[in-house]
């Protein structure tokens, strides 16, 4: 490769670089200004479709504080999408779960946020649309790869 189609290259790298995480947290902004929840309250919900987690864990996976995992929980639970329970490893410890409401309020939400990208997306004509369908491809490569060197 000579030179200037390096330089060129590099400069490509830079932009997705630096552009690739801010439109992907504008179309999240942009989502949530219409929902109902927060991204914090969908990302515990996410969290807890998985598996019950303790409040730690989920402070540490949203890098959110504690007491507001806590006040989030306490959200959540009051609109019956999680419960708290015992760890039945440690007693001492507090579990907190999806209950069947709360997993269908996040399912609702994901659908949501698909119906939003679909109805835009179907304005683009078929070449941007194809460019799009190859861009996930490489991002999911791109997050595995990530993910590898994940530690």
């Amino acid at each position: 490769m000579d030179s200037a189609m390096s330089r060129r290259r590099s400069r490509q790298v830079e932009e997705v670089a630096l552009g690739l995480p801010q439109r992907v947290s504008a179309l999240t902004r942009l989502f949530f200004a219409r929902a109902r929840v927060s991204r914090t309250e969908v990302g515990l919900l996410a969290a807890l479709a998985m598996r019950p987690h303790r409040i730690t864990e989920l402070s540490a996976r949203e890098g959110v504080s504690q007491p507001a995992v806590t006040q989030i929980v306490n959200r959540l639970q009051e609109r019956g999408w999680a419960v708290r329970g015992t760890d039945p490893g440690d007693g001492r410890a507090v579990l907190v779960e999806l209950t069947d409401a709360g997993r269908l309020e996040l399912e609702g939400v994901r659908a949501e946020y698909r119906a939003l990208l679909r109805e835009e997306m179907a304005a683009l004509d078929d070449e941007e649309v194809a460019t799009l369908a190859a861009a996930v491809e490489i991002l999911d490569r791109l997050v595995a790869r990530l993910g590898d060197r994940a530690p």
